[in-house]
């Protein structure tokens, strides 16, 4: 069970925040000359949102050295000093100030007070590099930076004040406890001092403690989101950790990469609650995530099963003791794989049939067998070493033979790899026939299962074509549509598109419109693919499981190289230098990354695979018939798109 508090982030300030910069870019954008849009620091503790803000070209800047009447700057949550206003001001620039209201009535009174000839203490948190948290920091400035700050209790005991009359205030996310003892101690040491505390403590962050805790309570844990360096979500992670086993997360990866290592189920309680900069999006997003990632663990185990069941019953001893080892090969590499294909085939007969039941087992396995046997033709053609972590199937033969005759050695470990292949496509029809030979609806399967895997070999041939065509053929064009057009038949329709509408099929609902899975599944399917590969050479090839030089040296037509060959020709000509080559080094692939990078495909490749992403999550949320898979399916979307393998 998954529990939200009844008050979680994001506090007013930070939603103030966020609102000022998202009317000023829908302002901005309209305008046939917009200004550009930047933000004076890091505009909350909260990494997502810097990162969404810079993907629309808005960035958190350091300085203002630089900055013309051109550009609106937008002054952060946690505030500024006097002196960034005034240099605002004296340069005619133009910024809104999107400090959070609390902050700036300390601000307010400490100006007041200060000018009065009080002397100001700021209790305020400090960071491990010495500085102070930056609301303390902005705070300062509006009393010329004179203020004594004060962290814990014992730093009043070197505490030295000489002006009669003192003016206390807090830093809005300290621990209110904490700020009444340091006030408390003051007052007792300095008891002839006319000293003026005022509890500036927010409420925001101590009622989104105070319902995370009633929460706790009831959870075998809690996650808390938040930037790592924001003392409100430290505080939050602090209080919940004494209640019961708590994380501090500040991304979905980490979240994932948690629950792969946790001994969960759906019996297990689970609370989530962000820190006061955390938005309602990342909220939901972390339980779409977990609630994806518990349904696929319960689903992989069943599936996991049945295909260990059904590979041991594959081996026959009556077979040819050649016969015999090579499906030993086949059914090794018939394991281990991330299982999304059957995943996504149960998920689409559950939503059509409204069905729990398992009948679409044997599709599922019959889907895998499929994927494993074109995954062996595809090694073979890319000349791969490794797969799922293994030695591919020519390897594997490879590592057999004793023969020196290498280059026949070769030649018959492939042709065995192909045969391989070819028996795995007809045991999957095999599995289907068996199994569902009484089912009305077998036509329409059988004819929606071989348009999958005519898709897929549509998109290999031109997978296949197009590196050599520009290689060797001396073509001219490397067109980014025949890329599009691979992703789309070679990934998606045997990824996303066939297994979901396969389940939808199986169930043998009328209501289902097919067509319209078919286009929100296109997109998850080509993002899925430029994900793939962005990994394939930015990914670590022990933890994947397979080679990243093999897209390089097999000279694959990407995203990434269409990118770079139609719009950066002073970085192609470096790039084909590497790019093709036989044997790729180490330090080949690192420049190959940095070419990607300079020129700007990578960016590009991760905008486009970005905007898939979002519009397939928009798609799903229009439809009102998923139920409880809504989330599921959110949250996978949400999976393929951090995964790291």
């Amino acid at each position: 069970m998954i529990y939200i508090p009844k008050i979680v982030g994001p506090c007013d300030g930070s939603k103030n925040a966020i609102d000022i910069i998202y009317k000023l870019y829908e302002r901005e954008r309209k305008k046939k000359k917009p200004k550009r849009i930047v933000i004076y620091k890091e505009i909350l503790h909260n990494k997502n949102i810097i990162e969404e803000l810079k993907n629309k070209n808005i960035e958190c800047i350091n300085s203002l050295q630089g900055i013309d009447k051109n550009t609106i700057v937008v002054i952060r949550a946690h505030g500024e000093g006097e002196d960034i206003y005034n240099y605002l001001q004296k340069n005619a620039i133009e910024y809104y100030d999107a400090t959070c209201k609390n902050v700036l009535k300390i601000h307010d009174i400490i100006y007041q007070k200060y000018y009065q000839n009080y002397e100001i203490i700021i209790i305020g948190e400090k960071l491990k590099d010495g500085n102070y948290h930056p609301e303390v920091e902005g705070s300062n400035g509006w009393c010329q930076h004179n203020a004594k700050i004060i962290s814990n209790p014992l730093e009043v005991d070197t505490l030295d004040i000489v002006k009669s009359d003192v003016l206390i205030v807090c830093q809005t996310t300290f621990n209110e406890k904490d700020a009444l003892l340091i006030a408390d101690k003051i007052k007792k040491r300095y008891c002839q001092k006319n000293i003026e505390f005022i509890n500036t403590t927010c409420a925001g962050p101590k009622l989104i403690q105070k319902y995370a805790l009633e929460v706790a309570k009831k959870c075998d844990y809690m996650v808390i989101i938040g930037g790592k360096n924001s003392h409100n979500t430290n505080e939050l992670y602090k209080l919940c950790s004494e209640v019961t086993p708590s994380i501090k997360v500040s991304n979905l990866l980490e979240i994932y990469e948690w629950l792969n290592k946790t001994d969960i189920d759906e019996s297990t309680n689970i609370g989530i609650t962000g820190g006061a900069s955390v938005q309602a999006k990342q909220i939901q997003e972390c339980k779409e995530i977990i609630e994806f990632y518990l349904f696929y663990k319960k689903e992989k185990t069943t599936i996991e099963e049945y295909i260990r069941n059904y590979n041991k019953k594959l081996l026959n001893k009556t077979d040819n003791l050649i016969v015999q080892d090579a499906i030993k090969k086949f059914t090794n590499i018939n394991t281990s794989g991330k299982y999304l294909r059957s995943i996504l085939l149960s998920l689409g007969y559950k939503i059509a049939s409204g069905k729990t039941d398992k009948f679409y087992i044997p599709l599922a396995i019959a889907f895998e067998t499929f994927q494993t046997s074109i995954l062996i033709h595809d090694d073979i053609i890319d000349n791969a070493t490794k797969r799922r972590g293994m030695d591919t199937i020519p390897v594997a033969y490879r590592r057999q033979f004793k023969s020196n005759n290498i280059n026949k050695s070769n030649i018959v470990a492939n042709s065995l790899g192909i045969c391989i292949g070819d028996l795995g496509f007809y045991l999957a029809n095999d599995i289907i026939l068996k199994n569902y030979q009484h089912n009305a609806n077998l036509c329409k399967i059988l004819e929606y299962y071989n348009k999958i895997i005519i898709n897929t070999i549509k998109g290999e041939i031109i997978d296949v074509k197009l590196p050599y065509d520009l290689q060797y053929e001396k073509v001219k064009e490397c067109k980014e549509s025949d890329i599009m057009e691979i992703y789309y038949l070679k990934t998606a329709w045997y990824t996303t598109i066939g297994p979901f509408c396969l389940g939808c099929m199986l169930a043998d609902n009328n209501k289902i419109e097919i067509k319209k899975y078919e286009e929100i599944f296109k997109n998850l399917g080509v993002a899925f693919q430029i994900k793939d590969d962005i990994i394939g050479i930015y990914g670590d090839s022990n933890y994947i499981g397979k080679s990243t030089t093999s897209d390089i040296s097999e000279f694959k037509q990407t995203i990434l190289y269409s990118y770079v060959y139609n719009n950066e020709k002073k970085h192609l000509k470096y790039l084909n230098k590497y790019y093709g080559k036989s044997n790729v080094s180490e330090s080949d692939i690192e420049i190959i990354k940095k070419i990607f990078i300079k020129s700007g495909a990578l960016e590009y490749a991760r905008k486009k695979m970005d905007n898939l992403f979002d519009e397939s999550i928009s798609q799903i949320k229009q439809l009102n018939n998923l139920g409880k898979y809504q989330n599921i399916i959110l949250g996978l979307i949400n999976y393929l798109r951090i995964r790291q393998k």
